[in-house]
């Protein structure tokens, strides 16, 4: 008898599943890399988001502290201050809760290299230091055995003493009403000159602006506006005034010649804010009784406040601000980026505001390079709105 033997190969369905459970294991296995990347990255970006929101979060508080302190001179109304504005944030979702006991009163000071330093409980304060931290929780913290993280992070915000030149716009366009027109002059000036050879027109050209309507006359009230804050200030801004339009002759008898820019108001020499505040009324006030002429030599006024901020007599360790206004769109003089260049280089802080034009990529760079804000305003609301807002600002600096 022949006997053969005959070898069979494994059924499919065997090698099937032997494969598939090779499949099954890669897959799961992938899974688990899948769900650890994802749990690092959704966590990790979690925690960057929370770290950047307490640190907003610690600057405002240390910044409201501080206002505060410079504003009231009470120890206990700063730090109750920055309590309060500290609970108007968030962070992880929460309100951002501080204690009276993360508020460390104390004092920055400057020095000749500009390194600024804090002593806390050094009086007399000048300083809020804000010490603070949040418990918050991860998305995927079981996976990576760690269910919450604990940021933690500190700020400093004082006050110190500040040199501050108002850059005023003083061009004919000042003589305009608020409608945002050109050449519509507010009716019934009483201080209509006699002069109508030349039309209506020109008749308003050449003679003092409306004292309650025009242009000049709304910026004067938001002068006052930054005047009454900043005297209510500890220390009081030492404060000057510059005001600019651009070279100009008078078309008539006569014939009285402008300059692009003059220093109205000097720096003082000692601390009198109220003479200083009267004094820029006063100079405020006499413009406004004559014509107003020129074009919008925006560099000419603001090389002459810098120029006066950085010359010699000047505090040394103060705080240079320049407010540069203006009602219209620079077409005369240097190209104003430089004139803002020469500013940064000196350390002079440049805060623009324009009034009734659109937004100017020429004011918002000037700011930009000088680390200042650029204010657009459309009426007069806004416009004291920009000056009170500086002027409140003027004394917080944040320190670390």
């Amino acid at each position: 008898m022949l006997i053969t033997s005959i070898r069979t190969a494994p059924m499919p369905s065997i090698m099937n599943r032997r494969r598939k459970g090779a499949a099954a294991i890669l897959i799961v296995s992938m899974m688990m890399v899948f769900v650890a990347v994802a749990a690092v990255t959704v966590d990790y970006a979690y925690m960057q988001l929370v770290r950047s929101d307490l640190r907003i979060a610690t600057d405002a508080a240390a910044k409201a502290g501080a206002e505060a302190l410079a504003r009231t001179e009470n120890d206990t109304q700063a730090i109750n201050a920055a309590v309060s504005y500290a609970a108007s944030n968030t962070v992880a979702g929460k309100p951002f809760s501080i204690t009276a006991n993360d508020v460390v009163l104390g004092r920055v000071t400057k020095s000749n290299t500009g390194k600024w330093s804090f002593q806390a409980g050094t009086r007399p304060f000048n300083s809020v230091q804000i010490n603070s931290k949040v418990k918050a929780s991860l998305f995927f913290g079981k996976a990576m055995d760690r269910t919450f993280f604990e940021p933690k992070n500190e700020a400093v915000a004082g006050y110190q003493e500040y040199d501050v030149m108002l850059c005023l716009d003083r061009s004919g366009s000042m003589l305009f009403d608020m409608s945002g027109a050109d050449y519509s002059y507010p009716p019934n000036n009483p201080n209509l000159s006699n002069f109508t050879s030349w039309g209506t027109t020109w008749r308003y050209h050449l003679s003092p602006p409306h004292p309650t309507n025009s242009r000049w006359a709304v910026l004067s009230r938001a002068v006052d506006d930054f005047l009454e804050i900043a005297n209510n200030l500890s220390p009081q801004p030492y404060t000057g005034m510059v005001t600019w339009a651009s070279d100009y002759t008078m078309p008539i008898n006569p014939n009285t010649q402008y300059s692009a820019s003059t220093l109205d108001v000097n720096l003082p020499s000692t601390s009198n804010f109220q003479a200083q505040m009267v004094n820029v009324q006063n100079k405020i006030s006499n413009l406004g009784k004559k014509p107003m002429m020129g074009g919008t030599n925006l560099s000419s006024g603001l090389d002459k406040a810098v120029a006066t901020l950085s010359g010699t007599g000047c505090r040394n360790l103060s705080n240079k601000v320049v407010i540069l206004m203006t009602d219209g769109e620079w077409n005369d003089g240097r190209d104003p980026i430089l004139a803002a260049q020469d500013a940064a280089k000196k350390g002079i802080v440049v805060h623009t505001i324009s009034m009734l034009t659109n937004k100017q990529t020429v004011l918002t760079s000037i700011a930009s390079i000088t680390g200042g804000k650029s204010y657009t305003t459309a009426n007069e609301t806004e416009l004291r709105n920009a000056f009170k807002e500086i002027a409140s600002g003027l004394q917080v600096v944040m320190v670390e």
